[in-house]
């Protein structure tokens, strides 16, 4: 019976590629339609990378124009299609994923009351689904900070600092902190710290970009 629900839903709801939004072929359970499978096939999804983890793209064209549909348009298969490839990311580049949690940059009340929801949680979500690394909760983001983009580097940290506290403890925890865009790693130096705060054993950062400023 729930097979013939599915199939019926299948017929009436056709799954779409989570990038391009191409009907899929009926029946078939991947992701992404042919053409975008293998585009992403033939990159490393490895634009950046330090000691403390790795963004996927650069951030301009095609990346940047998917990211601000994700935030501003409600296009929340975007956010799952960064989340497929974050996992990809981690198998193609062998890069282990001993996580205890997985853990979304928070947003301020007011920017998840405007937007309705938090564009990296929909990222970690899929990160998780894939992965069976659970998503916690816990960080919280209580200073409204300008935006990050108009800053220099120095701004930018003076900016987050003390922009984020945990309403838990984190003690021994390995966390997977998720993120869209990585610049000058400010933000998640900030979440780091307050992660720290809560005895939390190592943070890690995965990011869907990486943005430059003009000095970098």
């Amino acid at each position: 019976m729930i097979k013939v629900i599915e199939t019926v839903l299948d017929i009436i709801y056709p799954k779409r590629c989570l990038w391009c939004g191409e009907i899929l072929d009926f029946g078939r359970s991947e992701d992404f339609c042919l053409s975008c499978r293998n585009k992403f096939e033939g990159l490393n999804l490895l634009e950046y990378k330090d000691e403390n983890g790795f963004s996927l793209f650069n951030y301009d064209g095609e990346i940047r124009t998917k990211i601000l549909s994700l935030k501003y348009n409600g296009e929340r298969d975007i956010g799952k299609a960064f989340g497929c490839l974050m996992y990809k990311a981690f198998i193609k580049n062998g890069f282990d994923m001993d996580f205890d949690e997985i853990l979304p940059v928070a947003i301020s009340r007011k920017r998840l009351k405007e937007r309705g929801y938090n564009q990296t949680e929909i990222i970690a979500d899929e990160l998780s689904r894939l992965s069976g690394i659970p998503v916690g909760k816990g960080l919280v983001r209580i200073k409204e900070p300008k935006p990050q983009n108009k800053l220099n580097n120095e701004e930018r940290k003076t900016n987050v600092k003390n922009a984020f506290k945990t309403d838990r403890s984190f003690e021994d925890k390995k966390i997977l902190l998720i993120d869209d865009i990585y610049t000058t790693g400010s933000t998640a130096a900030a979440c780091a710290e307050a992660l720290y705060t809560a005895r939390a054993r190592s943070v890690k950062f995965c990011t869907a970009a990486k943005t430059y400023l003009r000095n970098q």
